[in-house]
């Protein structure tokens, strides 16, 4: 009986692993059926492709190791298609583990997104969820993409040379290296320090916004004007910021204005009383008034509210701006300084 090609046992095998696979993903599905589970038809069908294709490339690299030597299965061919099947091995099990790490994520993220500013522990939960899914996926496929190259003798020779070299290319792949450990360390001090978490509100470079993304090596700031402002992870180990959320998003706000000296100061507090009363924006915490200075006959007032976020307290000081604007424009008009 004629012994056949290598071809068409390598082709059998390849579709018996794929219906493999297959068959095991439809027996699955059959079993979980009467649960009709959304997390377990969505990992089923996650994993399906890369279980599919690691399942090819494993069970060929078994098969050629097990004929290896017999009549036929020798030459170059064998050696160069076990190399590939180990690279496809090695790529498709980092992409069955992303998908099992982004199906596992998915439960945890619609139970904290979506999250109140003042909810400051499920915030914190986030973000470290966030964090640790995004260096478990960099770590997985690190580690493929380092197998792969330490298999191929000429990128491992070369490899070792560079290493060993003390020229330039060793101090600025040294120099590349620092700064993206650097960054990696600080995104993970930031998800676990507790210093910043997503949704605070922040002011970085004169620019009041909201922390939008974090990742191990950059973070996105949404610009109330929604720009948005991308920094380095290391920014914040090594540059001041404000974080008006780190433990409640309550606030402080003040609003100053130049009135002269025969403004009567104690109907300032009664009007600004009467503006408060009623008013959504304000949260009844704090309400003051305080003349800060005076010189050159002119007084300066300032008038202390509070909010139960960043977001009232804004507006509620534009429209307390405006308020008093027009109060002493209609009840002190002599009280107007002159514009110098």
């Amino acid at each position: 009986m004629p012994t056949p090609a290598p071809w068409l046992i390598i082709t059998l095998v390849a579709i018996a692993c794929a219906l493999a696979v297959s068959a095991a993903k439809l027996a699955t599905t059959r079993l979980l059926l009467r649960h009709r589970s959304a997390n377990a038809s969505r990992l089923i069908g996650k994993a399906l492709r890369p279980a599919q294709l690691m399942a090819v490339t494993g069970g060929l690299q078994i098969l050629l190791s097990a004929q290896h030597g017999q009549q036929g299965w020798g030459g170059d061919w064998n050696a160069v298609l076990s190399q590939s099947l180990l690279f496809g091995t090695a790529a498709s099990g980092a992409w069955l583990l992303s998908n099992l790490l982004s199906v596992a994520k998915e439960p945890i993220h619609r139970r904290w997104d979506g999250l109140e500013q003042d909810d400051v522990e499920g915030r914190r939960r986030r973000t470290q969820m966030v964090i640790l899914y995004r260096l478990a996926s960099v770590i997985v496929w690190t580690v493929a993409i380092g197998l792969v190259l330490f298999n191929i003798p000429a990128l491992r020779e070369v490899g070792i040379s560079m290493l060993g070299a003390a020229g330039v290319a060793g101090i600025i792949a040294g120099l590349a290296a620092q700064t993206m450990l650097q960054n990696l360390f600080a995104g993970i001090m930031l998800a676990f320090g507790d210093a910043l978490r997503l949704d605070d509100v922040v002011v970085i470079e004169g620019e009041l916004g909201t922390i939008e993304e974090i990742t191990l090596t950059y973070l996105v700031v949404r610009i109330w004007d929604d720009r948005r402002m991308v920094l380095p992870t290391s920014y914040f180990t090594q540059h001041p910021y404000v974080n008006w959320t780190r433990d409640t998003p309550e606030v402080l706000g003040s609003v100053v204005f130049d009135a002269g000296l025969a403004l009567p100061v104690a109907e300032v507090r009664e009007e600004l009383s009467r503006f408060l009363d009623g008013n959504p924006l304000w949260d009844g915490r704090k309400a003051s008034v305080a003349v800060l200075d005076a010189t050159g006959g002119v007084i300066r007032v300032r008038l202390l509210v509070s909010a139960a976020n960043p977001g009232d307290q804004w507006d509620l000081r534009c429209e307390l701006r405006e308020h008093m604007a027009a109060w002493l424009a209609k009840e002190h008009p002599d009280c107007i300084p002159e514009p110098s």
